[in-house]
């Protein structure tokens, strides 16, 4: 059974802020896992998350704007603890012992070094020293680190607890920095190895806006693996005549294999529906693929994207366009073309462009994409493409950003195992 997994903050969505979206993020993907989520907030809303596994309970004793804790603050900004203080932390202690019975974990975001609900910080301490209960500091801002806040801090109970390691609590930043902070600020002080960074990240299928059926078909024909596995991910959208000089990509993919990249040639289309000859042409491209050993390097949709019954799904214009936003690079090295609408469809996507140096097309991209000739040695073709990637600093922050800033890879690689 997956451990049970609280997460706590001042206010969760539809509240606004950088740390809400982080937590909601984080509340997602431990629910899509199997783990049960309840995120604890003082102000938000109950009905944020449709994710199943994903629930919200909102205690307003932990609102940084609660309106007995704004009196508790007019004091303590002026250095002085007020007679409410200890009640009000007292009543939050029983809350949280109350609300985190049963769960395993609790992941409180900045309110560990924050100072915007103290009482609750003090609480906090109290409940991770007593409660059976894992807590993780999950910490993206430190009070004792800003200079906009040493106005209203003070060297000594309760605002000292904000620097003050609690041994029971393991430490997250969210950058080398914050933890550089974090480490010369503690006393007593913790080392860099006593703190784990994990990074915010980005859903890359939500911000692209990738639709339903589309998520569904990445699955399925296991392209959001191989993105996963950062692999170079290449569209051809055409059906499948001979003119598009398909087999060019395949031999192109064997060569970028060859030469240490991790291809998936993606061709999106059927056979043309009005030459017999095409499904000839499906056979032989088929072979050859598996001919060159890069059968899972090459994903012919009418083969991958299939129903219940084995029949090819059609691929929508809209599916089409998620393929372009999704996809690193252009590759269409057609023999002929009439005009050339995946250009501009790529122009429009900002993707790299890679095709064929005849005239419809080189009109269309003038000195803005990498051409090659239509019989032009795979081997060749494949170095150009490698070396105008290299040089192309939007697609290698792009792909640096897939890389490392994809949520689904930070929590594999460094959520997860906050939980062994």
């Amino acid at each position: 059974m997956q451990a049970k997994v609280a997460m706590l903050h001042y206010t969760c969505p539809p509240v606004v802020g950088g740390v809400e979206a982080v937590m909601a993020a984080h509340a997602r993907l431990f629910a899509a896992r199997g783990y049960p989520v309840t995120m604890l907030a003082g102000r938000g809303s109950d009905n944020q998350f449709s994710s199943p596994g994903v629930q919200t309970s909102i205690e307003s004793l932990f609102d940084s704007k609660n309106e007995r804790l704004l009196q508790i603050n007019r004091a303590l900004d002026k250095g002085e603890v007020p007679p409410d203080f200890e009640v009000y932390a007292r009543e939050v202690y029983l809350r949280l012992a109350e609300l985190l019975e049963g769960f395993d974990f609790c992941i409180v975001h900045n309110a560990f070094t924050m100072h915007k609900n103290l009482p609750l910080s003090v609480a906090l301490v109290k409940a991770a020293e007593n409660l059976k209960v894992s807590f993780i500091g999950w910490t993206h801002d430190l009070a004792w680190a800003d200079p906009l806040y040493k106005n209203v801090l003070y060297d000594r109970y309760p605002w000292n607890l904000l620097k003050q390691p609690v041994a029971q609590v393991k430490y997250v930043t969210v950058s080398p920095q914050r933890q550089q902070s974090l480490c010369e600020i503690f006393m007593p002080a913790l080392t860099p190895d006593q703190v784990s960074v994990v990074p915010n990240g980005i859903g890359l299928e939500d911000f692209l806006a990738i639709g339903k059926e589309t998520r569904e078909l990445l699955e399925q024909t296991g392209i959001s693996a191989a993105r996963r596995e950062g692999a170079l991910l290449l569209l051809l959208p055409s059906r499948i005549t001979r003119r598009k000089n398909i087999e060019t990509a395949i031999m192109v993919t064997v060569r970028l294999k060859e030469l240490g990249q991790n291809p998936r040639l993606i061709v999106t289309g059927p056979p043309g529906p009005h030459n017999i000859r095409n499904d000839e042409y499906v056979r032989e491209l088929f072979e050859l693929r598996d001919k060159e050993g890069i059968r899972d390097e090459t994903i012919f949709l009418v083969e991958s994207w299939q129903d219940e019954e084995k029949k090819p799904r059609p691929v929508s214009d809209s599916v089409v366009t998620d393929l372009y936003r999704y996809c690193d690079a252009l590759l269409f090295p057609s023999a002929q073309e009439g005009f050339g609408i995946p250009i501009l469809e790529a122009a429009l996507a900002r993707l790299p462009i890679f095709c064929s140096d005849i005239p419809p097309l080189r009109q269309l991209v003038g000195n803005y994409a990498t051409c090659f000739a239509p019989d032009e040695e795979p081997e060749i073709i494949a170095g150009k493409l490698i070396e105008a990637l290299d040089q192309n600093p939007a697609y290698r922050l792009r792909r640096e950003t897939i890389l490392n800033f994809s949520w689904d890879g930070i929590f594999e690689r460094q959520i997860a195992p906050l939980l062994r």
